[in-house]
């Protein structure tokens, strides 16, 4: 039998990070999430994370890539904030960790085609770092049934182990669906593309640009399926919470690299809206 035909990709978006060490990211297409989520109303960021989300965690290192520092605090045996660690967090003390997180919510959202980012992970166990996307729909639509498509999330505590997921009603937190892959190298060692390749009623997820799970519509059931619709882009280093587990003591910081983002449509089938 011959062999399938590729898909014609067409570049519609991208973030190539290619500013000067030190520059902040694009306010033309992201946003800071700022905080330990309490100002949401959701403390911990409703995983449990130990983090405190900072803008200056996240800069260009001038090399081609946008970096994600999280950073451990010095806490007081009293647990005080300080003018070193001026940041409260929502177990009760100064907070624990700095990190970084930005979305591009209201300011650019996709629908359908290939979304892939070139990324290196941190290293060290208590590191979660994520690219992710959440449905525009969210403030009148509030999570899970708006949507969630993790394109991919790793944990310090596996670093050959890259796992794409989805949550929507019925179907989240402990009880999202996805699938996990093994690398061929620690996931801190080198760059791998990690993407989804979405149309109506499918996401499949790949590293490499090797598929390593394929989700139908009629895998979620009865349950709805939540993901022919716009949505944006995440990206952030939470440290600790439910999905990694505990914290290294001794780990002081972990980075992780972003070479670029982008977005094709494949034969046609792609969408992104600037606003």
């Amino acid at each position: 039998m011959p062999a399938s035909p590729a898909e014609t990709k067409k570049l519609l978006w991208s973030q190539e990070f290619n500013s000067k060490s030190g520059t902040a990211v694009s306010k033309t297409f992201w946003n800071y999430d700022i905080g330990d989520g309490t100002e949401s109303g959701i403390p911990g960021w409703g995983n449990g994370e130990r983090e405190y989300y900072i803008p200056g965690a996240l800069k260009h290192d001038g090399k081609g890539s946008l970096v994600v520092t999280a950073k451990k605090m010095a806490v007081p045996a009293n647990g005080a904030v300080s003018k070193t660690n001026p940041y409260a967090c929502y177990y009760g003390t100064a907070c624990e960790w700095t990190s970084g997180k930005i979305h591009t919510l209201g300011k650019v959202s996709f629908m359908y085609g290939r979304i892939e980012a070139r990324i290196k992970m941190p290293k060290g166990v208590g590191m979660w770092p994520a690219f992710w996307m959440l449905g525009t729909d969210i403030k009148s639509n509030p999570w899970p049934a708006c949507g969630e498509i993790d394109i991919v999330e790793a944990k310090g505590a596996s670093p050959r182990l890259a796992f794409g997921t989805v949550h929507g009603p019925g179907y989240s937190g402990g009880d999202g669906i996805g699938g996990l892959t093994t690398l061929k190298t620690l996931n801190h060692s080198s760059f791998n593309v990690y993407a989804i390749e979405w149309k109506p009623d499918q996401i499949r997820w790949l590293v490499n640009d090797k598929v390593f799970f394929t989700l139908n519509k009629e895998d979620v059931g009865a349950n709805e399926w939540v993901f022919n619709k716009e949505y944006y882009l995440v990206l952030n280093v939470a440290v600790g919470g439910y999905f990694t587990g505990e914290i290294d003591p001794d780990l002081k910081s972990g980075s992780m690299s972003i070479d670029y983002i982008r977005a094709y449509s494949l034969d046609g089938v792609g969408k992104v809206t600037k606003y």
